[in-house]
């Protein structure tokens, strides 16, 4: 019987360990269990501790989308506001100086060619280009610039080519300057005179000098210009076949234009060439009293010739050469009017071409043919 204790007591041990085993062994698969669970979790909060929350992604783009667009928004502000900087404003438009206006409506005439602009700046634009004497009424006068009315509306001159009408010197007649010769000739032929058979070319563009190279038709217009100034300096009213040299007009179309002005005296500038070297001094020419064109004014051409030729010859010291007396010239042979050609001097002589090619002896010349249109006139 204490055996059978002994044993139930060793089975009881026995079961108790059992027990104690399996409990150990379940809660050990148990912890590992949990232990795989957590490291399960972790890996999953480590995952999702990378990942953006629900909306997230979204919110992010719109964050974005609205930085950008502040951004674009921003360049676009920068972009305008420096357009607006580097844009030009418009130039002011040029008015008279209001500090030194002078107001009055009063009649005045141009003293030179010159130009009437539509603003009083050199920088405006041109409207027109007038003669000298070209009159006008000036409203308003900052003494640069001149306002003056044309067809209704306000343009301006420069105030020192402006004189007062009754200020500017008048002796009553009207003198007509041709420059002789043009840049390129015309050798198409024109009748020599009216109902003439005979015919010559219409212009050439005449002779140069043998030392200064000067084309006489740039001589002529100098000293015609200086003879214009030099004229209306003194009362005459002037006018000019031609200002510069890109022109095309015929030797009857010169007389022409004196005719339908009514000149009281024709002015036809010349200089002169020979095959000899030697030759020099100053000539005019006119008409014979045989001039079946224009015979009638031999008498007044033959005087106007005369009184300029001799002032010129006072005025320069030139050699006097003469009066020739010929029918073969176009341009007198169409004239109407009292007419002389002046032919200032050799441009084949080396010491008279160099002598014309200077300013001072140019005034001269010019000068002795102002004189002499004074003896004509009686003035």
């Amino acid at each position: 019987m204490k055996k059978c204790r002994k044993w139930i007591v060793f089975l009881l041990v026995m079961a108790v360990m059992l027990s104690g085993c399996g409990n150990s062994g379940q809660n050990a698969n148990e912890n590992q269990k949990t232990e795989k669970q957590d490291s399960s979790l972790s890996n999953k909060e480590q995952e999702d501790s990378l990942l953006e929350p629900e909306g997230a992604e979204e919110e992010s783009k719109k964050e974005n989308t609205d930085s950008s667009s502040e951004d674009e928004n921003s360049e676009e502000k920068e972009v305008s506001d420096s357009q607006e900087t580097i844009e030009p404003e418009s130039p002011a438009v040029p008015t008279l100086n209001e500090q030194t206006t002078v107001y009055a409506r009063e009649e005045v005439v141009t003293t030179s060619s010159v130009n009437v602009r539509t603003a009083p700046s050199t920088d405006s634009e041109v409207y027109q280009t007038v003669s000298r004497r070209s009159e006008f009424v000036r409203t308003k006068d900052d003494g640069t610039w001149s306002a003056v009315e044309v067809e209704g509306k306000e343009y301006y001159i420069a105030s020192e080519f402006l004189q007062l009408k009754s200020e500017m010197p008048d002796n009553g007649y009207l003198v007509v300057i041709d420059a002789g010769h043009q840049g390129k000739g015309n050798s198409e032929q024109e009748p020599i005179g009216p109902g003439a058979s005979e015919t010559k070319a219409k212009v050439s563009s005449g002779t140069s000098g043998c030392v200064t190279g000067l084309n006489e038709y740039e001589l002529t217009l100098m000293v015609s210009l200086k003879l214009q100034a030099e004229l209306e300096a003194r009362g005459y009213q002037v006018m000019m076949v031609r200002t510069d040299h890109d022109v095309n007009i015929s030797n009857s179309e010169r007389a022409a234009f004196a005719n339908d002005a009514g000149a009281d005296a024709f002015i036809r500038v010349h200089a002169n060439g020979s095959d000899q070297s030697s030759e020099n001094g100053i000539l005019t020419i006119c008409p014979t009293s045989a001039n079946p064109y224009m015979g009638s004014l031999y008498n007044q051409c033959r005087r106007l010739s005369e009184c300029v030729l001799d002032a010129m010859v006072n005025a320069t010291g030139a050699n006097k050469k003469y009066i020739w007396e010929t029918d073969t010239m176009s341009g007198i042979n169409w004239c109407t009017v009292p007419v002389t050609i002046v032919e200032m001097g050799f441009m084949t002589n080396p010491e008279e071409d160099q002598k014309m090619a200077q300013d001072g002896y140019q005034n001269q010349l010019a000068e002795g043919m102002a004189n002499g249109l004074d003896a004509y006139f009686g003035n």
